[in-house]
């Protein structure tokens, strides 16, 4: 348990699920709200960022490698984004299509 990679692996998954939080918020917002998504992303910045922030400053008071912590941390961000992403495009793909065909 005291192994690095543990410790970056822990960071990773809580990376992870801020990710899919972060992804489902989106999806709810694309769905209800489309026009209020951009304001969205500014908070949901803050909130990845504060998760950095905080493994760099607990980093010290843990059995792992504040490095390791971090680069666990943005990796679990960062990675599933790009899944997530993908599906949030083609949710706003999909809705786009249901708009009136007079729309410019």
């Amino acid at each position: 348990m005291e192994s690095d990679f543990f410790g970056a692996f822990l960071a990773f998954c809580i990376g992870a699920l801020i990710a899919a939080l972060n992804y489902g918020i989106s999806r709810r917002l694309l769905r209800e709200n489309a026009s209020r998504y951009v304001m969205l992303q500014s908070l949901k910045q803050l909130i990845q960022v504060a998760f950095l922030i905080l493994i760099f400053l607990l980093g010290d008071r843990t059995p792992w490698d504040k490095v390791w912590l971090l680069v666990g941390g943005a990796l679990g961000i960062t990675l599933p984004m790009f899944y997530f992403t993908y599906r949030l495009v083609k949710l706003n793909d999909s809705l786009r299509g249901k708009e009136d065909s007079t729309d410019g």
